[in-house]
Parts: C-alpha cells; structure tokens; sequence
C-alpha cells in the first residue's frame, strides 16, 4: 500500500501550513490543519452540501480537546487570536495520519495517549470524530459550531438548541438555525453550557484579502471519566441523530480507502487515486466533479479536462460514463455548462473538452454503446459550432472566433479581463480540429445510420486555416490571430498534444521546445513566459492582485498533463523521452511542495521558490498528472489516439 509520510511538525507554522480533506461523495467535507487549527474561513468538521454538490454550508467548525489530570489542564485545540496563538495543542502533537483516515496521536506530559481520527460517512451530510485514549482524568470535548456559507466568515446566528438521549451512557445536542443539526456522542455525556468565542482569527484568508475574524458559539460540552484505555466517538451530522454504528462506520471508510490505495496497478498512483475519488460527487440521478476545494462548484471545463485521469486511468468507468451523461444532459444552445451550480454557460471550450473526454472513454472502455447514446449531442454542438454559439461565430477560413474572456483564461477584475484573448486562439481551434476528426473517427464506426457528410472535409479546411497561427520568427505558434498575439503562453502545448492534432511533427517539436525554454517549471507551466513585459511572478495578495496574475505567469500543474504528452509525441514515444518524462512529473507525483496532504493543489508561483497557492486540491491538477503518468510515463497506450 502507498502511503503519504507521517507527518511530525516542528513548529505551529510548520503544521498550520498543511492541510488535510475528507469529502462524503456529495459535495460536503471536512478539512484543517495538520495540527487542527483553522487557518481559512472554510475550514471546518462539518461542511454540508444541503443541495448537493452544493449548498455548502459550515455547521461544525471544530472539536476543541482538553484531558484534565488533577490540577494540570492538557489542551490539543489550537486558534488564532489577535497576537497570540491559544491554545497550543501542537506542542502535545507527536503525528500526523492521513490514511486511511486523518489521524492525530497526542501524548501529554503524564504519559496520557490520545488518539484522534475524524471522517465523512459516504452518502452522507455526517463527520464522525473517534477517540482512543490510555491515561487517567476527565476528557472534555467542546463543539464550536455555525451556521454559515462556508464562503464568508461571519458572527454565528443565534441557535435553537434541544437536548437528545441516547442509548447507553452517551448523550448530545440538536441544533436549529438555517438548517437541523445534531451532535452527539456514544460515550460521553452532553452538558449544556453556551459560550461565545470571539475573534477567532484566519490567517490565510488575511492573507488573500477577504474577511478573516469571526465568532464562534459552542452550545455545551462533551465529558467522560477515563481510568486506563477508553474509546468513544462523535458524531456531527444533518442525517442523522443516533451515534450507533460509529465503529463500523469507521471500519468501512478505512476498507473503502484501502482498496483504493491498493487498487492501481503503479503503486506510485495509490494516494492520488484517494485523491481523485474525492472529486466525484452525485448530482441529481447522476454524476458529477468538483473542480476544486475547497469553493469551486462542478464545472464543464475542468470536469471533461480531469475526467480521463481522475476516472480512466483508475478504470472508473461507470462513474465516467454517469458523468459525461449528466454533462451531455445540461448542454444549451450547443455549449456545456461552465459552472454548473450556478448555471453559467459562459464558456467556449467545455463543449469541446466534452469530445475529448468522450474520445478518451471510448479508448479507454471501447464502449460503443455510450458513444451511439452521445451521438445526437456530440452532432449538435457540432452544428452550433459551425455556425454560431452565444459566445463564437464560425468564420470562412473554418477557423472559430470567440468573444473575450470565455477561454479558460477568463480571469476579470471589475468589468475589465485581464487576459481577454478575444478572436480566434490556438487552443480553441485546435479543440475545434480535433473534434471534427473525432466526429469523422465515430460516424465511420457507428455506419451509416449515424453518418452525417462532411465532417473530415472540414477538419482539412480547418487544418490548412490553422497554419496563420505559425510563427516562422519564434518557431511555435502564436496565441491569437485577428489581432496577432506573439505571446509566449502554454496554450499551444495542448494544441500539441491533442489525440488529432492540426499540428505536423516539426511544428510539435517547435511548441514543446518553446514551452521547455521559456515556461516549463518543476510544478507545471507558466501561463506567459518570464521576458513578456506583462508577466507576473508571484500570486499573492487581494482578490484583484491575484486575479491579475492569475493567467499572466502563474504556474499551473495541469498544463504539465498537455506538456508531457506533446514532449513524448516529439521524441517518437522513444524510451528515452519516457524516462525524461518521468523525471520531469517527479515533483508532481511525489506530491512535493503541496499544502494539501496527499493531493495537488491549483496554481504555483511563477517566480521561484514556486510557492503553492490557489485550492488546495484542484480536480485537473491531480487529474492531468495522472493520465500523463499512466499514459506517456508508464506507457498505458491506451487512450492516447493517434500519433
């Protein structure tokens, strides 16, 4: 089984710059710190996705610990107040877990053990919390709890709050304010007792500018008398109120997650695989992926770009097949949603991401069948798409243009895109070209009662109007065209590294020689090359100074998927590219530099040392290193199409 290092942080900056996730398959989490201590308004134990996957709201913001030995109080919580960190629980900290399930191992100065391990059940709004502890004295458990977006630190409202009895010796609390809640315990008992706690600081979202203090109300407190080895277990939940079960709950969970440690065929892929798993959540009758966490929604683009790493590579393929179904299902006036809780359409490529991971299923599962059922929907968007979309119009060199900002550089600040990209980009129509070839690939397999004229006809058309994107001078493509935009930037490596590409071997090896010069780092690739006067190299600051450097030199892991798989492609799938290759993903799949434990995480600083930022687990980082890993690495020739 692969496991991620135990962790044994020296110092409260050391653990509070590490976290941990757990998701529940809807939308809903729980996360900290290594050391248990909030650093972010969305940190918490209880985050439920009341309309799942969305709907999150923080219910149960932590558990506060305390072992009382005769006059000496131990204190494992930690929390930020102005000037001071109180309590210090890090320094009772001997290690950190995080599989199966997020464990804490405490040990006091008495010789007292406390062991904590905190998970989500799956299918469930519920966080159960188990402790085991060996000492002597009294154990006290306080919930500090809310009842907010988790988006906004705010006061907590004020709580309706009902006693529950339970079976046993255990006892808890039902709470009511914009939704129904409850705590409870099987072994010890609930004692009332409201307490405010005010000015609980967030250290990381002062950081990013947005509100960072706020109060937090515990309800009372959970109590049990310990004299030698005990065990007992909280649970949170909107689902439920009965604490039974807990520890085949846990035993179950630990079961789920060691099968999909132990599931892959390279066990370097094993703690990525928990990772991706947790991008997976339920949407109505079907499926759906979570771009990121913690705040993203589930959006077209990141869903169809992940999809094959996240979902293929571990043969995951009914989950796939439920999602490019619900995908398929909500697509309007020819385009896939871009944000799919909000409804937002405001995108140019998902619907075309949408034939690559369609592509990539069938190569994967060689499911015929998916592909027949798709078939209106892939010929639709074609349709449209020739034509014209709410955001493009089909042009008579057979090149697609689009309006500003619906390119996955799409960041805005106020009503101005930073990066607007507006008219006919590389990657757009390189999409576009490889669609086209896909369609023709599909109606020739499917026969004539799918067959539709002109397909491949078109892609040629397209294909000898993609060459203006050549630049003779750079020896790599230009970024836009109408409007010529020299500007050294990634898109062009996906244009290379497409199963059908507009591209010839020359030109591929030009864009990846490029890429390598100017923007490759051991994190993923800089969105604009370091000389380019408008680059960028930290991302820091407020929401605009980020949104500013978002896509303007801003290194993103994903884009190191596209560059492997276009580097391999120039060196003729030699061994020697393989093996390059490898060393180049080491840093990503070894899960170096991340602040989330065992997952990659959104964007990285384009300057050097690379600072990570953004989400702390981003569905197409883990996704695109994964499929780049399988496929070009490990060879996993399957799905890559032709060369």
């Amino acid at each position: 089984m692969t496991s991620d290092p135990v962790l044994s942080p020296k110092s409260y900056h050391e653990g509070a710059e590490r976290e941990w996730l757990v998701t529940n398959g809807l939308g809903g989490y729980a996360s900290s710190t290594i050391l248990a201590s909030n650093t972010r308004s969305y940190h918490g134990l209880l985050v439920a996705a009341l309309s799942p996957p969305t709907g999150r709201t923080l219910l149960l913001s932590s558990l506060d610990e305390e072992l009382k030995v005769g006059s000496r109080s131990y204190h494992l919580a930690c929390h930020q107040y102005p000037g001071t960190i109180y309590p210090q629980g890090f320094r009772h900290l001997e290690e950190f877990r995080r599989y199966p399930v997020p464990t804490f191992c405490y040990r006091t100065d008495d010789g007292s053990s406390i062991e904590k391990r905190i998970f989500m059940v799956w299918g469930e709004n519920t966080t159960v919390v188990s402790y085991r502890i060996d000492g002597v004295g009294l154990f006290r458990v306080v919930p500090l709890v809310s009842c907010r977006s988790f988006h906004v630190a705010s006061g907590a409202p004020p709580m309706d709050q009902f006693p529950l009895s339970v079976e046993g010796p255990g006892g808890g609390v039902r709470l009511r304010s914009g939704c129904d809640f409850s705590i409870v315990s099987d072994g010890a008992r609930y004692l009332r007792e409201d307490l405010w706690y005010h000015s609980l600081e967030y250290e990381v979202e002062r950081q990013r500018g947005l509100q960072w203090r706020e109060d937090a109300f515990s309800p009372g407190r959970f109590e049990v008398e310990v004299d030698g080895p005990l065990s007992f277990s909280i649970i949170a939940s909107v689902d439920r109120q009965s604490p039974e079960g807990a520890g085949a709950l846990l035993l179950r969970e630990e079961e789920r997650v060691n099968r999909l440690l132990e599931g892959g065929k390279d066990p370097r892929l094993g703690v990525l695989a928990v990772g991706a798993d947790q991008f997976l959540v339920r949407r109505g009758d079907g499926k759906s992926i979570i771009a990121g966490y913690h705040w993203f929604n589930d959006w077209g683009r990141d869903a169809m770009i992940s999809l094959p790493g996240l979902l293929l590579t571990t043969e995951r393929f009914e989950d796939a097949r439920e999602v490019l179904t619900t995908f398929a299902g909500a697509m309007k006036d020819g385009l896939l949603p871009n944000d799919f809780g909000a409804e937002g359409y405001n995108t140019i490529d998902a619907a075309l991401w949408f034939f690559w991971a369609v592509y990539k299923y069938w190569s994967y599962s060689g499911d015929g069948e998916l592909i027949r059922q798709l078939f209106p929907t892939l010929r639709a968007i074609l349709r449209r798409y020739a034509g014209e979309t709410p955001g493009s119009y089909f042009d008579e060199d057979g090149l697609i243009a689009s309006k500003p900002g619906l390119t996955w550089m799409d960041a805005k600040v106020g009503e101005v895109f930073v990066t607007p990209r507006a008219g006919k980009a590389c990657e757009i129509n390189a999409l576009w070209y490889n669609a086209l070839k896909v369609m023709e690939l599909f109606t020739e397999r499917l026969g004539d009662e799918a067959a539709e004229v002109g397909y491949g006809d078109l892609a040629e058309r397209v294909r000898v109007g993609y060459t203006k994107f050549w630049n003779p001078e750079e020896g790599c493509l230009r970024d836009m065209i109408d409007g010529i935009d020299p500007s050294i930037r990634p898109n062009q490596v996906i244009a290379a590294s497409l199963p059908f590409t507009p591209l010839d071997a020359s030109m591929v090896r030009g864009v990846v020689d490029a890429a390598t010069e100017e923007l490759l780092t051991p994190y993923g690739l800089r969105t604009l090359s370091p000389g380019d006067p408008a680059y960028v190299g930290r991302y820091e600051g407020g929401p605009a100074e980020r949104d500013r450097a978002y896509h303007q030199g801003t290194v993103w892991p994903w884009l190191m998927g596209p560059y492997i798989t276009a580097r391999i492609r120039a060196g003729r799938q030699s061994k020697k590219e393989r093996v390059a290759a490898g060393d180049i993903l080491g840093p990503l799949i070894g899960l170096e530099g991340q602040i989330g434990v065992g997952t990659i995480c959104e964007v990285f600083d384009g300057d050097e040392p690379h600072r990570p930022g953004g989400c702390i687990s981003q569905a197409w980082s883990v996704g695109e290193v994964m499929r780049a890993w399988h496929e070009d690495v490990m060879d996993g020739a399957r799905g890559r199409g032709p060369l």
